[in-house]
C-alpha cells in the first residue's frame, strides 16, 4: 500500500536566495574565487557546493587580501562593513535580498528622522544585526518575545516604528505586535510587518495540511531561521511527527511506521536538487504517491 506524499508549495529558492546564488556563481566564473564572512544563504548542502566552486570563508574582513572580491550574504550586513571593505579596496558584491534591503533603507530613513526603531527578531541573526547597524545603536531596540516588550524604555513623547526580521513565524509576530501596541499606545501608524511573502506562504501550507498528514518533513538546515520556523509551526500545529533534515542522508525511515500520509516542506534556502534527491531516496525505499494539496486561500 502506497503512502501519500504532499509537496507543500512553494518549493525551491525564494527570489532573494536565487538572486544571491546566481550572483555568486557569476562572480566565481569571472574572479575564480570570492571571499565571504557569512554564508551567502543558510543551507549546508548548497554552501558545501559553493566552497567547491571557489567561495572562501573567513572570520573577518581583515583576513581578505587587499584588492580581492567580497560578497555579502542575502541576509545583509551593517553599513560599516561596506565602509571597511571600500577602505581595503575590495570589490563588493552585495547579495542582500531586495526585500531585506528595502527594510534596511526604511530603518535608515526613519532613524535619521529621529524615530526610535523597534526590531522584532533574533538578536544574533545576521539580518537583525544589519538592521541594528542601519538604525544606529542609540535608536534600535530588539525584541523577540512578549517578555522583551516589557523591558523597553518609556517612549513617551517620541516617535516609534517597528519592523520585523523577514523570516519569522507570522503568528508569533502578530502576538508581539499586539503586545507592543499595549505597551506603546502611540506607536507610529507607519509601523509594518515585513515578513517575506514566501515565508508566510510556506508557513500557511503547513498549517493547512496539519490535520491531514501524520508526518511533516522540513527540508532545510539547522541554522536556517526559516527552516526552524517551519519546524516549529508544524509542532505547534499538532502534527503527530515532525522532523527537520538537511538532506536524504539524515532521514530516519523508521519515522514512517504507522504513517499513511506525509508532507514535505522546504525552506526558502533549500535548493530544488536537494528535494529531488530526497524524493529519489523515498521512491527507492518505499512506495509513495505524490499528490497535490489544495491550500486554503484567505
Amino acid at each position: 500500500m502506497s503512502i501519500n506524499c504532499y509537496l507543500l508549495q512553494p518549493v525551491g529558492f525564494c527570489s532573494g536566495v536565487a538572486r544571491a546564488v546566481d550572483m555568486a556563481k557569476q562572480v566565481l566564473k569571472l574572479c575564480g574565487n570570492v571571499y565571504i564572512i557569512e554564508d551567502i544563504v543558510h543551507n549546508k548542502v548548497l554552501m558545501h557546493d559553493m566552497y567547491e566552486l571557489g567561495i572562501v570563508k573567513v572570520s573577518s574582513l581583515e583576513e581578505i587580501p587587499d584588492g580581492s572580491s567580497v560578497m555579502f550574504s542575502a541576509h545583509g550586513v551593517a553599513p560599516d562593513l561596506f565602509d571597511r571593505a571600500e577602505e581595503k579596496g575590495l570589490t563588493i558584491i552585495d547579495g542582500t535580498c531586495p526585500v531585506v534591503k528595502a527594510v534596511q533603507l526604511a530603518v535608515k530613513e526613519q532613524a535619521s528622522s529621529g524615530k526610535k526603531i523597534i526590531i522584532i527578531g533574533k538578536r544574533t541573526h545576521p539580518e537583525v544585526i544589519a538592521l541594528k547597524g542601519y538604525a544606529g545603536s542609540a535608536n534600535a531596540f530588539i525584541v523577540f518575545d512578549e517578555g522583551d516588550c516589557d523591558l523597553l524604555p518609556d517612549f513617551t513623547g517620541e516617535d516609534v516604528l517597528y519592523l520585523t526580521q523577514t523570516t519569522l513565524d507570522i503568528n508569533h509576530v502578530e502576538r508581539i505586535i499586539r503586545k507592543l501596541k499595549e505597551r506603546i499606545p502611540h506607536i507610529s501608524r507607519e509601523s509594518q510587518n515585513n515578513i517575506c511573502y514566501t515565508t508566510i506562504d510556506r508557513q500557511a501550507a503547513i498549517r493547512d495540511i496539519a490535520n491531514v498528514v501524520d508526518l511533516v518533513i522540513v527540508l532545510g538546515s539547522s541554522y536556517s531561521a526559516n527552516a526552524k520556523v517551519l519546524e516549529a509551526v508544524a509542532i505547534d500545529s499538532n502534527v503527530k511527527k515532525v522532523t527537520r533534515i538537511d538532506s536524504e542522508q539524515e532521514l530516519d525511515l523508521s519515522l514512517f511506521s504507522d504513517v499513511s500520509s506525509f508532507a514535505i516542506a522546504t525552506a526558502s534556502s533549500t535548493p530544488k536538487f536537494v528535494l529531488d534527491r530526497l524524493l529519489d531516496f523515498l521512491t527507492q525505499n518505499m512506495e509513495i504517491e505524490i499528490k497535490d494539496f489544495e491550500q486554503k486561500i484567505d
